[in-house]
């Protein structure tokens, strides 16, 4: 039975939308199933319930750090793209980065390097490249490359659930008839025993 592990893409949202579109596809060409990718917060109802939902529902958690901190969460306490990071690590889920280079956030328009909150994305981003594997991406292909290897590493994984499809899915009624018989195969070896 052929597994689709769930992905969550977490990124900043306006700077980031070429290297979360190819990493889109580039879980898509793997046979997976992207989620998250980039919703800007306060477009959702219940934000921090619905990420965490989409988190929680993945098996791994891919997070694409460029030069900006992101949208701030309603505490102000982190930002969200720092939030998803940290609940993805409470809760066990394999975490890779992607790191932006130098070259490559010089190609950005300006208003995606400057920062009002530089030392929070600073320590951020050092306890990221301490805590994950991370690959420096330079460019687009880079993105598609990296998760294309990484997803190959993760897909036989046995503790990662995946989906599957319904047609992959065998008949549960004949299972029950199967199970029925051979408990009742066990209880006439037992009542044999006695």
């Amino acid at each position: 039975m052929r597994k689709k592990l769930q992905v969550f893409i977490s990124s900043t949202f306006a700077d980031l939308v070429a290297e979360r579109q190819a990493a889109v596809e580039a879980v898509l060409k793997a046979g997976h199933i992207p989620a998250g990718i980039g919703i800007e917060p306060f477009f959702l109802e219940s934000p921090m319930e619905t990420i965490k939902r989409w988190i929680d529902e993945s098996d791994v958690y891919i997070l694409i750090l460029g030069g900006i901190y992101g949208t701030m969460l309603p505490d102000d306490s982190k930002s969200y793209t720092h939030w998803e990071y940290d609940y993805a690590g409470e809760l066990g889920k394999p975490r890779f980065a992607l790191v932006l280079t130098d070259e490559a956030l010089r190609q950005k328009p300006y208003d995606f390097v400057v920062m009002s909150d530089y030392e929070k994305f600073q320590e951020f981003k050092q306890s990221v490249m301490e805590d994950v594997s991370i690959f420096h991406i330079a460019e687009e292909w880079h993105v598609r490359w990296v998760i294309h290897e990484k997803l190959k590493e993760y897909r036989g994984r046995d503790d990662l659930n995946g989906w599957v499809s319904g047609k992959d899915i065998p008949d549960v009624q004949k299972l029950l008839e199967e199970n029925a018989r051979l408990n009742a195969e066990l209880e006439k070896y037992k009542r044999a025993d006695k």
